[in-house]
């Protein structure tokens, strides 16, 4: 069993969602600000859209990967599509997580108001997103052991 390789590229996908959320967050949060307007059901319903949309497209993508391993014999396709997945969803869907460094970081809640969004949009965004912070963490595990299910089995 070569459990190293799963601990590795979990490492790995950890630190890159971190260093690619904080580069990505802007954005997104900007996008989110400007939908929503002055409206705090529409920013937690366009929240919930766009982070359940982009989880959807991973999970296909997933579930693409293991269908080319296992029926199709082709695992060369499983490790891009996983690695897509990782770069790509996993950072943007934890863009609206809770950080733990609450000195060195911003809360998103401030981030938002930043951007000129109004208190009570900026919490039901942020509030509307946790939860799919938790799953794009759930996510990452899963692509994680997808990537390297092969060298777990042996």
């Amino acid at each position: 069993m070569r459990a190293w390789i799963f601990l590795v590229l979990l490492a790995a996908a950890l630190a890159w969602m971190l260093w690619a959320q904080a580069r990505m967050q802007h954005r997104v949060l900007w996008f989110l600000v400007r939908r929503a307007g002055r409206s705090p059901r529409r920013g937690a319903t366009l929240t919930h859209l766009v982070q359940g949309g982009a989880f959807l497209l991973a999970v296909v993508a997933l579930a693409l990967a293991m269908v080319a391993d296992v029926h199709w014999q082709a695992p060369w396709l499983r490790i891009p599509i996983g690695v897509l997945v990782l770069a790509a969803y996993v950072p943007f869907g934890a863009t609206l997580g809770r950080t733990r460094l609450r000195r060195l970081r911003r809360t998103v809640e401030q981030r938002m108001n930043d951007l000129g969004a109004p208190p009570d949009v900026a919490v039901a965004i942020a509030r509307a997103g946790r939860p799919w912070s938790l799953v794009a963490s759930v996510v990452m595990l899963a692509t994680v052991l997808v990537v390297t299910w092969h060298h777990l089995r042996a």
